[in-house]
């Protein structure tokens, strides 16, 4: 199982991305606001999305579980 979490504690801004969509290495999935900066967060590998465990607005922790794969 492949999983993408949180790089660093922040807010998640937008989610790019929707449980049953296939994604290619480096596609954008989430964009989190952390210390007053965009971080955008991409898939590290190709896959599918299985799903999504945020939502826009949603506070987040480092390492915390953003989106799951198949």
């Amino acid at each position: 199982m492949n999983v993408i979490g949180a790089p660093m504690p922040g807010q998640v801004l937008d989610i790019k991305i929707k449980e049953g969509d296939s994604i290619k290495k480096g596609d954008t999935l989430v964009v989190l606001s952390a210390m007053k900066m965009e971080t955008v967060v991409k898939s590290t590998v190709d896959g599918k999305v299985k799903k999504v465990h945020v939502k826009a607005g949603q506070q987040v922790k480092g390492d915390d579980l953003l989106v799951e794969l198949e």
